[in-house]
């Protein structure tokens, strides 16, 4: 029986567990899919991988970071057990795969002592209370916002298109290995498809459904493991174990403003998402391959800290391209420094960074797809911006124009228009940006200070030169902001070293209070105006002329105070407590601004309406069809009806509800369709099918069908079933004849297709 001090330590973390579970059950999640998903995460996933990290290197000394760094480690070793039983076929036995971990690890004598912790290392309580209240603010923020929102099929009535795209991942990735692309059956799937793979694991081990594990289930866990991991990355560094907390509120604050009942309900702005699982993985292996790198290279780390850090780097580079980019930027930068600081070539750093740059290679030529279309343009990201358009004139599309921003290159009042945007955003991003001055801090001596200036770097660089035509280049940043939130923690660590507890509380909460309220300042000026040009940059001057006059009064007044008070040599410190107080101030200035804003409480966009018999029908295509069976679907895209001008080619009823393969349904996310981006000035989005012979095809099936037609459906392409929905054109009454009608729910008819 665990003692009463056990108990004790052991109660913070029950807080964020239990708000997950209650935030779940609220939102209609089955009590039976909680316990088996609950049972999975923990006993083939988290447990393997813990076990895994301490024989293969050590323990961190408490359960919190093992858990958060294993999770990591956990989900490569399952990643690779699910690559393995789905080629092989015996995806039903992939419990299997964990199983052997736990029993090698409970039946060899050698390997029983990493199921506890040999030398505990127990942190402070307050940082157990610190991150337990971030996670659960986590918890509430994401069950009772976006996944309230986002209600799964068949609860809901529109569903944000990049939802059920990866949803239509998940179903492929049960059935195949390597993975078909499940809108248009036999070509191969290029995309960074491991969240998505780890989904399918988990499917296949816990027979939960794929719509419950993609839309409920596996978030909170991964989300959770990745908080963790990057607050031990931050007490890595700094050697400080509050400055973990510090990453705690960084990674939490963005998304805080889900408690506001209006508030906008797509979750791409913060560092974690149901709509973005890619980036959800990325954020925690990042966290753990840059923890496992910077021991195997500063923290006397053995062989087996390498093994960890490729492994984790691997999962990193099919979860998000920007992920190998910033370890190699992070490697490369402290490998400069020590080259010019011990006059050797550090080969440790180059051979960590060839083996990163080889896995770079690999997974660019194999998994990481959704580049296409992409450019090189300096300061893209500024297109993406409020009033930036207004201000200068600039119409060009992304992901389309020269190397510069063609504004920067305009007369004087656009020039001025692209400055402001960038300076904006700049402000908008200054915890991210503020850790660089760890160049010129007090522990610039260590290469561990450089290492996380690189990542910085090469999150700034890739943000700054990339044009990509959805924006993506800004994952750069959003994958960086573990290196940024443990900068900007071992800045004020390091400042404060030496002072006392009372000094240091006074500090930290001056410091959060004024960037709170430089903050809410700031957002309560953020408006976009109409009338002229002018009248727009002076729309957009406000807000940024406002935190640099304010920033200006608050720099005198600490350099008034500062001797008086004796507060000599804290200024960085404090500097950087007002930077991370500045999006708590932005974030609940916005939230204010939308409570009065009627909301219906769940995601509501009439293009992207699933209806009713839609459904239905995808749920019967569902439990009447064999996985690898191929549709003919006139679901290509919305407004219904529509091919061109006007069809957004982003709907996946057959392909992501149904979980089926199709001849041709949405083509927007494919390498092919995104390459098309710009051709006659319009968005990929928009663009006709790379595959006009499958439009075609499917036209003459649903208009003019013959005997022959559909013979050279099965026989060319394996289709058997044909999902017909009204809204999208007129079908044929032939069909009738020719195919067996099975199931008819309004204007939505499914035909089989039988014969040898």
């Amino acid at each position: 029986m665990p003692g009463p001090a056990k108990l004790l330590r052991l109660a913070p973390w029950l807080l964020p567990v239990v708000t997950a579970l209650g935030g779940l059950l609220a939102i209609d999640v089955p009590v039976v899919a909680l316990v088996k998903y609950s049972g999975y995460f923990g006993c083939c996933v988290v447990l393997p991988g813990v076990l895994l990290m301490r024989a293969l290197w050590r323990s961190t000394g408490n359960w919190p970071e093992d858990v958060g760094l294993g999770a990591a480690v956990g989900i490569a070793y399952q990643l690779a057990g699910w690559a393995l039983f789905t080629w092989l076929g015996w995806q039903q036995v992939l419990v299997v795969w964990p199983v052997l971990v736990l029993l090698g690890f409970a039946l060899v004598p050698r390997l029983r002592q990493y199921w506890r912790l040999s030398e505990p290392q127990p942190l402070p309580m307050a940082w157990s209370w610190g991150l337990a209240i971030c996670l659960t603010l986590l918890a509430l923020a994401t069950t009772q916002g976006v996944m309230a929102d986002h209600a799964p099929p068949p609860h809901g009535i529109a569903y944000y298109p990049d939802g059920l795209y990866h949803l239509s991942m998940v179903n492929e990735l049960l059935r195949s290995v390597p993975p078909q692309l499940p809108q248009v059956a036999g070509e191969p799937l290029k995309y960074h498809w491991f969240p998505n793979a780890d989904m399918a694991g988990a499917v296949d081990i816990t027979r939960v459904s794929p719509i419950q594990v993609m839309y409920r289930l596996w978030l909170i866990p991964v989300m959770f493991a990745g908080l963790l991991a990057g607050a031990a990355l931050a007490r890595q560094v700094s050697r400080v174990w509050w400055t973990g907390v510090l990453a705690g509120l960084a990674f939490v604050v963005p998304q805080l403003g889900y408690f506001a009942p209006a508030w906008p309900q797509v979750d791409l702005v913060g560092p974690v998402g149901l709509l973005t699982p890619s980036q959800t993985l990325a954020t925690l292996v990042i966290a753990a391959a840059a923890y496992f790198i910077i021991a195997a290279l500063y923290r006397g780390g053995g062989r087996g800290v390498w093994v960890l850090a490729v492994a984790v780097a691997v999962v990193g580079g099919g979860s998000k391209p920007t992920v190998l980019p910033i370890l190699l930027g992070g490697v490369g930068l402290s490998a400069l420094f020590l080259l010019l600081k011990d006059r050797r070539i550090p080969w440790r750093s180059v051979g960590i960074g060839g083996l990163i740059a080889a896995i770079a290679v690999w997974t660019m030529l194999t998994v990481a797809g959704s580049t296409a279309g992409s450019g090189i343009q300096l300061f893209a990201i500024a297109k993406f911006q409020p009033g930036y358009r207004l201000a200068t004139g600039d119409g060009s599309l992304a992901g389309t124009g020269g190397l510069i921003l063609p504004s920067l290159t305009g007369d004087r009042l656009a020039v001025a228009g692209a400055l402001l945007t960038l300076a904006a955003f700049a402000i908008a991003h200054a915890g991210l940006l503020a850790g660089l001055g760890l160049s010129r801090s007090k522990v610039r001596h260590d290469p561990v200070a450089w290492w996380l200036v690189g990542a910085l770097t090469a999150s700034w660089l890739g943000l700054s030169v990339v044009d990509h035509p959805s924006a993506s280049e800004y994952y750069f940043l959003r994958s960086g902001l573990p290196f940024a939130a443990a900068a900007l923690g071992w800045l004020i660590a390091a400042g404060v070293r030496g002072r006392s507890r009372r000094t240091i509380q006074w500090l930290g909460l001056a410091g959060l209070a004024i960037g709170t309220a430089i903050g809410v300042w700031a957002g309560l000026l953020r408006a976009s105006g109409t009338g002229s040009r002018l009248a727009q940059v002076g729309f957009l001057a406000r807000p940024v002329l406002v935190v640099a006059g304010l920033a200006a009064l608050v720099l005198v007044g600490w350099l008034l105070v500062r001797r008086r008070k004796g507060l000599a040599g804290l200024g960085t410190a404090f500097a950087m407590l007002a930077v991370i107080g500045l999006p708590i101030g932005t974030v609940a200035t916005d939230a204010w601004s939308v409570l009065d804003a009627r909301g219906s409480g769940h995601y509501g966009s009439v293009s992207w309406r699933v209806y009713p018999d839609e459904m239905a029908a995808a749920q019967w295509l569902t439990k009447n069809s064999a996985p690898d069976d191929v549709v003919v679907s006139n679901t290509y895209c919305r407004p219904p009806g529509a091919l061109l001008p006007g069809c957004d080619a982003r709907l996946y009823i057959v392909s992501g509800i149904a979980g089926r393969r199709t001849l041709m349904e949405g083509w927007a996310y494919t390498q092919q369709g995104m390459a098309e981006n710009g051709v006659n000035g319009v968005k990929y989005f928009f663009q006709p099918s790379p595959w006009p012979d499958r439009v075609q095809l499917t036209e003459q099936v649903m208009t003019a069908p013959t005997a022959q037609l559909l013979d050279r459906l099965r026989s060319q392409y394996g289709v058997r079933w044909i999902y017909a929905d009204l809204r999208d054109g007129p079908v044929s009454a032939t069909l009738g004849v020719l195919a067996v009608l099975r199931h008819q729910d309004s204007r939505v008819k499914i035909y089989e297709l039988t014969g040898p």
